[in-house]
């Protein structure tokens, strides 16, 4: 009986040591960063937008898709697929939208900080913006925005708030939309796109804006 004891209790032991030696190898297993965890979030898997309806398979003008969201309707698009170089960052401006919403009652108070109106008109762009350096950077890819010359808009009221904007971590890419609701225009004919400054974690400015035309806006999606 005493040797069934102390076999027990050996055994015991050797349990408690094993559970002990995994948990610390648990605590001490490196831990994802900071850094590491931006780097994963808002990369090449694009995540639709939660308050406005998903415009990829709207083709050409007059397509309109309803969801849960509301219904949207594609006016006029504009492939633009230009990348520009600020100082270790790959900015790309994919396409430019004119689209037309109707939002589904339970987002309503939401679009009330942007607009009274229950069904509006807005200009989408389509962006990715990359940071090759090593070092962390901040840039905003659309600061102004000039509609036809006759509608301004700051970044303040892009209402996709998708976080494009701010820090962008060494080897980070973002991917996504800014969308800016407009009122009393017909027709997009053409958008001059501002981007921010590109400054460093110090705040210093270490690349210009860059200014982008798009003209020539189409009804039909090539």
């Amino acid at each position: 009986m005493k040797k069934y004891l102390l076999l027990v209790l050996a055994v015991s032991m050797l349990s408690a040591c094993s559970f002990a030696e995994a948990e610390t190898k648990k605590e001490s297993a490196p831990t994802a960063t900071l850094a590491e965890k931006l780097k994963k979030k808002n990369t090449d898997v694009y995540v639709p937008n939660p308050q406005v309806t998903e415009d990829v398979n709207l083709k050409k003008a007059g397509d309109s898709l309803t969801d849960e969201k509301g219904e949207l309707t594609l006016k006029q698009v504009k492939e633009v697929n230009k990348t520009f170089n600020l100082n270790e960052i790959e900015y790309t401006v994919k396409d430019v939208k004119l689209l037309h919403f109707v939002p589904a009652y339970g987002l309503i108070d939401f679009f009330h900080a942007y607009t009274h109106d229950e069904e509006f008109d807005f200009v989408k762009i389509g962006v990715e913006v990359k940071n090759t350096s090593k070092e962390n950077l901040h840039f905003g890819p659309v600061a102004m925005l000039n509609i036809n010359d006759t509608i301004r808009k700051t970044w303040e009221d892009d209402f996709y708030l998708e976080e494009l904007n701010g820090e962008i971590v060494a080897g980070q890419k973002k991917r996504g939309n800014l969308g800016f609701i407009i009122e009393d225009i017909e027709s997009l004919d053409k958008v001059e796109i501002l981007s921010g400054d590109l400054v460093d974690d110090e705040k210093k400015k270490v690349g210009n804006p860059v200014k982008i035309l798009v003209s020539g806006v189409s009804d039909v999606k090539r």
